[in-house]
């Protein structure tokens, strides 16, 4: 008999006490509702096919942080009747540093969490405040420490092209993440084209933010600080030390199957795909009415599903089998062509049977993977 699939599910908690200037997730700072909406959670997630096997799980937001730990029981006891959670399970919760204290982290341990992924974003006081994040850097230093003297594993994520944040500076501060003592580090350039308060401003004040070249600069600079440390740039965003890569977000770049609950979550499970109503008030009202609270769903064929393969795949640092991204070449001309120049120019590489993208090929794969739609 084969082995049973194995599932991850990720629980998404849309509550912020108010949205940072660089944010264009959703999620709410209406609190008020906020036993409500987890209440209707714990609810959908019980719909779910029973005793099914998860390998990981995921509480991302929004701040889950701030959920108060009541309500995260309720959540957990629904996933516990439903699921059947793997002893070595990977649970997630990300949290703020500000959140971080040792009746917070007694409590997530208690409730099974084994990983924090912190949103420290920067070690830099004056940066902060442009991100108006509501920890400083004296703050977000504690929350890791404190994290680790606990048990968790630590996740530190950090931005990049940031104004007042020279290349520089960039490396000091990786360095200085480094020595706090994270097992993984997640860094991300600031995307201009989001629906942000700082992207508005870099419309308005360009010459506040690094250009293109700088940006990308800084980018490897953290790459070559991280990777000199021990960790293993395994996605183009991902650092990990060995063993603490993100089994979780695997899930998603592999294509294995991720189950969903929550205001905005989405989920993914063979050929298809689907997303949660966006609305906190039209979700719990859905999940009232006996419904399931979906805003869109997809059904892939099997040619989307090869150019997702592709997609993704590239993302990694064991890249994607030449096979496949081969015969979506084939099919493809112009993305063909691109994946020609990437190859010629050193961006891509062959080997192994497998087509993967150097550091400065994932700097630039929007120019390869747009092609792909």
């Amino acid at each position: 008999m084969p082995p049973s699939p194995r599932y991850g599910l990720y629980v998404h908690l849309p509550f912020c006490l108010y949205r940072c200037s660089y944010c264009a997730f959703v999620s709410t700072s209406d609190l008020t509702v906020a036993a409500e909406v987890v209440e209707a959670t714990a609810t959908e997630i019980c719909r779910h096919r029973r005793r099914r096997v998860l390998t990981t799980l995921y509480l991302g937001g929004g701040t889950p942080s701030l959920i108060a730990p009541e309500l995260l029981e309720k959540l957990f006891a629904a996933i516990a009747s439903t699921f059947t959670v793997e002893p070595a399970a990977e649970v997630t919760l990300e949290a703020n540093p500000e959140d971080v204290t040792p009746a917070a982290l007694a409590a997530w341990r208690k409730l099974g969490v084994t990983r924090l992924s912190l949103g420290v974003q920067a070690l830099n006081d004056s940066v902060l405040r442009l991100l108006e994040r509501r920890h400083d850097a004296r703050r977000a230093r504690a929350a890791v420490g404190s994290a680790l003297a606990a048990g968790f594993s630590v996740s530190v994520d950090l931005m990049l092209a940031l104004p007042r944040l020279s290349r520089e500076a960039v490396e000091e501060e990786v360095r200085e993440v480094v020595a706090l003592g994270p097992q993984h580090v997640s860094v991300y350039l600031l995307e201009v084209d989001k629906p942000h308060r700082l992207a508005v401003l870099a419309r308005e004040r360009p010459e506040l933010f690094p250009g293109e070249d700088e940006a990308a600069r800084s980018y490897l600079a953290a790459a070559r600080v991280l990777t000199g440390a021990g960790f293993f740039h395994y996605e183009v965003s991902n650092f990990a030390r060995p063993g603490f890569r993100a089994r979780h977000n695997l899930r998603t770049w592999r294509q294995r199957p991720l189950l969903a609950a929550g205001v905005a979550a989405h989920g993914h499970g063979g050929c298809v795909r689907w997303g949660n109503l966006e609305d906190p008030a039209a979700y719990a009202r859905a999940v009232a009415r006996g419904e399931r609270p979906l805003a869109w769903r997809l059904v892939l064929s099997e040619d989307e599903l090869e150019r997702e393969k592709v997609m993704l795949g590239l993302r990694l640092a064991e890249g994607v089998d030449w096979a496949t991204a081969r015969a979506v070449a084939r099919r493809l001309p112009a993305f063909a062509q691109r994946l020609d120049d990437f190859l010629s120019l050193g961006l891509a590489r062959r080997g192994n049977g497998r087509l993967r993208l150097s550091r400065r090929g994932w700097l630039v794969s929007s120019e390869l993977l747009q092609a792909l739609w």
